[in-house]
């Protein structure tokens, strides 16, 4: 008697997905491999083989991936170990015509005129453990519209030359692991400000800053001739450098606005547009330096679409009169808000020019410490916490920006801080209540100035 054949078990169209999808760097959906599971359920078969295979590579975290080459800069390198991951089952043959198989193609992923939409749906909680990608971790994410803004000689443009050169270099900022990437720097007040900065820079850090490439002038993202340029830019420096570009500083705003009105909503409107097709077209993050308003405690200059767009915000000011700034994280949108720090800058002499005068600069030194200046509004109040300081600052924010503010809210804005509110957020609040910086009206939280007062 003789023995029968056994033909290969065929793939499903919910496992050639998967595998299309894998094979070109694209992530598929975990129901799309649940699907392929229950269609496949012999893991001894080289389908079953794939599952488990391909379930255990959607299993692995960011970091996984991008150690395991599966993720990377060089598109053509990933896809061709993502391949043989799957030829190590398949076989090449197959699956190079399963890649080629356009009929199969066309039902299992129909055109966008046809029944299917082509919004990136997924389920419930599918990605709550996604790591977020950053130039600078906890600080930058990546891809991102940032900013920090604080007064004149708050030394923002030196707290965005450090940023630079610590992306630029790969080297950890304050403890905070960076992506290393080239940076492409707007300097809109041109001048020999920043190149001095970055000199500074590599003099107390001992490295060459190979990767901070400067455009002297103002660029506007207001205007799209303007925009291609800084994408051109961006393609031309990975090209000649071969790193690419993380981040793309714009400083300061107020000089890279093309002469509209900043408290327009619609001028600031085309303002962030370009930013974002900057972003986009590169994958860099953009980080604009901006001014504070008259009134500090309002946030940043101009129209509040400004900040309603970005992922991040950072105040800066001066501490005093010390040649240190402190660093206060005002909007975080899609993780934790690091906590307030100051930080000291480095005087460096960097040259003697012909008429015999020295000529020095600063460099910020990337050690976070506790912030030594007081809150003139604070002074005469002894024996302040750093709750009592978060629940204050909290609410002069949401007051000065008009925001609700309840005992909930502050109570949830702590809570978002680490802070353990369940047993003495009432004494807290009920001591700065007693001082007079604070007053309650039914549940709602008013700030009050020492001025105000009369103390």
């Amino acid at each position: 008697m003789s023995g029968s054949l056994k033909l290969p078990e065929p793939l499903s169209d919910a496992l050639f997905a998967c595998v299309y999808l894998w094979a070109h760097g694209r992530p598929y959906s975990r129901s799309e491999l649940e699907k392929a599971a229950r269609q496949h359920k012999d893991p001894t078969t080289r389908c079953g083989k794939l599952v488990v295979r391909l379930m255990h590579l959607h299993g692995m975290t960011y970091e996984d991936l991008c150690d395991a080459g599966y993720l990377g800069t060089d598109a053509e390198q990933v896809k061709a170990l993502r391949r043989s991951v799957v030829a190590e089952i398949l076989g090449s043959d197959e699956l190079n015509a399963c890649l080629r198989d356009i009929r199969r193609i066309q039902r299992v992923f129909p055109a966008a005129d046809q029944t299917r939409t082509r919004l990136p749906l997924s389920r419930g909680s599918e990605g709550f453990d996604a790591r977020q990608d950053y130039v600078m971790k906890h600080i930058l994410p990546a891809q991102a519209l940032c900013s920090i803004y604080g007064p004149s000689g708050s030394f923002k443009s030196f707290l965005a030359v450090s940023w630079a050169c610590h992306i630029s270099a790969g080297i950890p900022w304050a403890d905070h692991k960076v992506n290393r990437g080239a940076v492409l720097y707007i300097v809109g007040e041109g001048g020999i400000g920043v190149p001095r900065r970055i000199r500074a820079w590599e003099q107390v850090y001992q490295q060459r800053v190979e990767n901070v490439w400067l455009v002297n002038r103002p660029v506007f993202p207001v205007r799209q001739s303007e925009v291609q340029e800084v994408i051109l830019a961006a393609k031309q420096i990975e090209s000649d450098g071969g790193l690419p570009v993380r981040l793309i500083v714009i400083d300061t705003l107020a000089r890279c606005f093309g002469g509209n009105d900043e408290n327009d909503a619609r001028d600031m409107g085309a303002f962030i547009e370009g930013c974002d097709v900057i972003k986009r077209k590169t994958g860099a993050t953009v980080l604009v330096v901006h001014h504070s308003g008259k009134d500090e405690a309002k946030g940043a200059r101009g129209s509040s679409s400004f900040r309603a767009a970005l992922d991040a915000e950072f105040q800066i000011k001066r501490e005093g009169e010390q040649i240190a700034f402190i660093l206060t994280c005002t909007k975080m949108k899609d993780a934790e808000e690091p906590k307030r720090r100051a930080y000291d800058l480095q005087p460096v002499k960097l040259f003697t020019d012909e008429e015999g005068e020295e000529i020095h600069s600063l460099a910020v030194r990337d050690a976070a410490r506790e912030v030594k200046e007081s809150d003139p509004d604070l002074i005469a109040v002894p024996n302040l916490s750093d709750n009592h300081l978060a629940i204050w600052q909290s609410v002069r924010s949401r007051n000065a920006r008009g925001e609700a503010c309840t005992k909930a809210i502050i109570i949830d804005d702590l809570k978002a801080m680490g802070i353990d509110t369940r047993k003495h957020f009432s004494r807290w609040l009920g001591k700065l209540t007693k001082a007079g910086l604070v007053s309650l009206n039914g549940e709602n939280i008013i700030i009050h100035s020492q001025r105000d007062v009369g103390e």
